[in-house]
């Protein structure tokens, strides 16, 4: 493929993207809100997720100390039976067993103050905020479904044509030189889709800046790429494209 091809490949190409940027162009600002609402619905999730987890974690915990209590409370009623059967043969034995039953006592006191005064405020305080968390995920579904629902409008009317057009690109891609569309790509990126423009009239139409005659004379050839030395896209004669 001679130089002149390939740089009317491109310039085939970049007219392409230009249309495909206007279809894209007219869902405005709605991709971005989608985008913009899935990552608060995320945020919002793993927020409720690892509430859920504390007060998982409470409740087992609160479980555990319940389950200490009671075999404490198993304790207590075996040795007061025992002390109540008058099996207890000595004064030391029986000291022992009091002392036992006093300190199974005081622990379940302390269990249970520290469950009530630990966990009873964050309990409340995680419901509290599961609570706003439903409402602000509501909210934000809402939304997302009203920009969904008009995002898929948007593209139903537009549809054939994008399809007509992606098409078109990769008919075109198929005859372009991957180092030129590297080339391309680059310029692309940092013009915002037009990398290529057209020079009339001694003029680049990318930016309007003046081409020196020798230079305008050198992009008809066609030898090799020209950057407009203004704007960096590459350049093409208009006569090429008319030829």
């Amino acid at each position: 493929m001679s130089m002149k091809d390939r740089i009317l490949q491109l310039y085939r190409l970049n007219q392409v993207d230009k249309e495909l940027h206007e279809l894209i162009s007219l869902r405005g600002d709605i991709p971005g809100k989608i985008e913009d609402l899935n990552s608060e619905k995320n945020q919002l999730d793993t927020r409720a997720n690892e509430l859920r987890k504390e007060l998982d974690d409470i409740t087992l915990a609160e479980n555990s100390v319940a389950q200490e209590n009671d075999h404490l409370l198993e304790k207590i009623e075996k040795n007061d039976e025992l002390l109540r059967s008058g099996g207890v043969k000595s004064n030391k034995e029986y000291d022992a067993l009091a002392k036992e039953i006093d300190d199974a006592k005081n622990k379940i006191k302390d269990n249970e103050k520290a469950s009530k005064e630990d966990n009873s405020a964050r309990k409340a305080a995680i419901e509290n905020e599961l609570v706003l968390i439903a409402g602000q995920l509501e909210d934000v579904n809402v939304e997302l479904e009203q920009n969904l629902t008009e995002l898929e409008e948007l593209t139903k009317q537009t549809g054939e044509e994008e399809k007509e057009l992606v098409s078109q690109r990769d008919e075109i891609l198929k005859a372009i030189d991957p180092e030129d569309m590297s080339y391309y790509e680059r310029i692309s990126k940092v013009r915002f889709g037009e990398a290529v423009a057209v020079v009339r009239k001694g003029s680049c139409l990318g930016c309007y800046s003046s081409i020196p005659p020798q230079k305008a004379i050198e992009i008809r050839m066609a030898e090799k790429f020209y950057a407009c030395e203004s704007c960096g896209r590459i350049l093409i004669a208009e006569e090429t494209i008319t030829a």
